[in-house]
Formats: C-alpha cells, sequence, structure tokens
C-alpha cells in the first residue's frame, strides 16, 4: 500500500463529499438524529421508520446530504436503502446494500464482525467476492476500485458521486492509474474517511444502550 496513493485519494473524496465537516458544523440535535439512524442501519442492516424520527432534524440532514430519501427509505451513508450491484453481508445475515465501492468496504470497520461483499466489475461485469472484517479487507491483487470524477450538479452524492465508485477487476485496471486504486488503498480510504462515524458511535450513550 502506497501512502503517496492513499492520501491524495482520500483528500479527495473528502472534497467531493465533506460529510465529516458538513456534520461536525450541525447543531448537536441534528447530530443526535443521524447516529440514531446511523445506528439503527449498523444494528437491524435497514431504514429506520421516519415516523419514529424528528422530523426538522431529518430535514437539515438531508439539506446536507449526511441522509437521503430513496426508494426502500431513508439512506444513510455508507448503508443504501436501494437496491444496488453491490452488496455486504454481516457475519452470514441478510445483504444489505452499499452505496459505492468505498462505502462497502467501511460497513465491516462499523459493524465489527466479518462480511463478504460482492459486486460485479463495473467494465467487463465479471462476478467480484472479498472478505472484510473489523481489522481490514483480506489481501487480493484481483480487485481493484474505480474512482470516476464526481459529476458537476446539485444532485445527492449517491447519485452524482457513488455510482462512479465501483469495484473492478484487475484486468481491467490500468496499471498505475490515478483513478485505479488497489484494494487495500481503497480499504485504508474507506475506514479513514467513515472513522468519524464509528467514534461517534462508540462514544454515543444511545448507541451503547443498544449494543
Amino acid at each position: 500500500m502506497s501512502p503517496a496513493r492513499v492520501d491524495p485519494a482520500l483528500e479527495r473524496l473528502r472534497g467531493d463529499f465533506p460529510l465529516e465537516q458538513r456534520l461536525r458544523n450541525a447543531p448537536e440535535a441534528v447530530r443526535a438524529a443521524y447516529l440514531e439512524v446511523l445506528e439503527h442501519w449498523r444494528l437491524h442492516g435497514q431504514p429506520p421508520e421516519a415516523r419514529g424520527l424528528d422530523i426538522h432534524a431529518l430535514e437539515q440532514l438531508a439539506t446536507l446530504d449526511a441522509v437521503t430519501h430513496q426508494a426502500l427509505g431513508l439512506g444513510c451513508y455508507p448503508y443504501s436503502a436501494a437496491p444496488g450491484s453491490i452488496t455486504v453481508s454481516v457475519a452470514g445475515g441478510s445483504p444489505v446494500a452499499a452505496m459505492c465501492a468505498v462505502d462497502a468496504l467501511a460497513i465491516p470497520m462499523l459493524s465489527g464482525a466479518h462480511s463478504r461483499i460482492e459486486a460485479a466489475c463495473s467494465h467487463c461485469g465479471e462476478a467480484l467476492s472479498l472478505e472484510s472484517g473489523p481489522g481490514g479487507v483480506a489481501d487480493t491483487a484481483t480487485i481493484r476500485v474505480h474512482y470516476r470524477p464526481r459529476r458537476a450538479d446539485n444532485t445527492p452524492c449517491c447519485t452524482s458521486l457513488c455510482d462512479g465508485i465501483t469495484f473492478v477487476c484487475a484486468h481491467c485496471a490500468p496499471a498505475e492509474h490515478a483513478d485505479y486504486l488497489r484494494l487495500d488503498e481503497a480499504d485504508t480510504v474507506a475506514r479513514q474517511f467513515f472513522a468519524f462515524q464509528r467514534t461517534w458511535l462508540d462514544a454515543n450513550p444511545r448507541s451503547a444502550r443498544s449494543g
């Protein structure tokens, strides 16, 4: 793994989608609602009922693009409430859809459990699968992550950026291309980008009671 590739990719992702910065600047009630949504996803692998949440806080979270209204409910990065081509099965549980390849790599870190990620190469369609867990992704040289530029529009990240961050097979990945990350590099980016979520959840008294 090369820090010379990880650091620019992490900086790029934080620039494209400054999720942590937006939430740190949000009111406490908004952050509390956010953690409630995120914790429900972490525990149950499905969206919470919106009617049981603070509607005003949810509106602000949607404006921040911290949550997004999707086909099957309330999505919360890295978890998608819309059917997708990338799924994560945590400790043998039912598959949950991830917003993108980087998001899929973050879910095992958030869950703290062994997970299986399944996808298809976004270039040739070859079926791909990999194992991950609390400590990191299983080493494989057969899979890469492609990070295409974000579309310049005002749509949520899940439609303007996420569909451009995909798993590809190594055969379809140009060697040493800046937009293609090794799997361990992408895993490090994912864990560092979403590390604040795990820290906040672990420090949240409500999360501790739920666990």
